[in-house]
């Protein structure tokens, strides 16, 4: 069950800034008329974001010793 729940983590940090820039860039794009710009921005951000979430994340799993070489049977 650990995993399963690393994998969601891991999903939500990488998919939810990406789709949340997309959506924004469309919505402002929309509303000034400039075609991919803010989607590609957005993308860009989004994606930013999730490196950031995914280093985090591993950070505090080496923290935590998930590393480490004795926890394993």
């Amino acid at each position: 069950m650990g995993l399963v729940k690393i994998l969601a983590q891991v999903t939500a940090i990488m998919v939810i800034p990406m789709v949340g820039g997309a959506v924004a860039g469309l919505v402002i794009d929309g509303m000034q008329g400039t075609s991919p710009l803010y989607v590609l921005i957005g993308l860009a951000v989004g994606t930013l974001i999730s490196a950031i979430g995914i280093w985090l994340l591993i950070r505090a799993g080496v923290r935590k010793g998930y590393t480490d070489e004795s926890r394993k049977s």
